[in-house]
């Protein structure tokens, strides 16, 4: 049997699926044949170099998954902590008063016009007729209560009886801020509006 027969033959014969017959004469020519024999070895170190780095493939690989999955681990936890944080701190914000009053403070006052005499009536604040903005978080600002619904004039007087803010319209619903007011200061919130009771907030 020549070599280009035994060459074809070779790769059943390497996988074991021909003939016992087949299998006997290959071994034959092969034990006499060098060239053969030297493609029968070339045709078993592939197979070998495949299984070897495959092998090696999955043992490299297996520190990465391992860095991967902790990655994946840690990057959960930290947006799972990151969402719970937010949820735990927009709840504290809304819910818990004193952080409440400290973010956003407000004071809400009652003025009562007893007539259409367009006089200015001052606005109390729990019993004071004065307001005094002490936390660097107050808007400086007045809301006309959505209730009231009527429009109103608003003025400011300082500790002075000088009028720092003269004759805003504020109309219902709506709030105006009071530029130029300072920190620690009294301030004596005045309105003008027709016959009613108002209720102002200061925030």
């Amino acid at each position: 049997m020549n070599c280009n027969i035994i060459k074809d033959l070779m790769p059943s014969y390497m996988d074991e699926i021909c003939s016992e017959e087949t299998a006997k004469a290959v071994e034959e020519h092969i034990e006499h044949c060098e060239k053969c024999q030297r493609n029968l070895q070339m045709m078993k170190q592939p197979t070998n170099n495949i299984q070897v780095m495959s092998k090696e493939v999955t043992v490299a690989k297996e520190p990465f998954k391992r860095i991967n999955k902790k990655r994946r681990i840690q990057v959960l936890i930290a947006v799972m902590i990151t969402f719970m944080m937010t949820i735990i701190g927009a709840w504290i914000v809304q819910d818990v008063g004193v952080i409440n009053d400290i973010f956003f403070p407000d004071e809400w006052g009652i003025a009562t016009v007893p007539d259409d005499k367009e006089e200015w009536e001052g606005v109390k604040f729990n019993d004071q007729n004065y307001i005094i903005f002490d936390s660097i978080f107050w808007r400086k600002a007045i809301v006309n209560h959505a209730n009231n619904e009527k429009n109103m004039l608003v003025r400011v007087k300082d500790d002075n009886d000088n009028i720092v803010i003269d004759a805003v319209q504020v109309p219902a619903g709506t709030s105006v801020k009071l530029e130029g007011l300072k920190r620690h200061e009294k301030y004596y919130i005045e309105i003008k509006a027709p016959q009613g009771k108002f209720t102002i907030i200061a925030i």
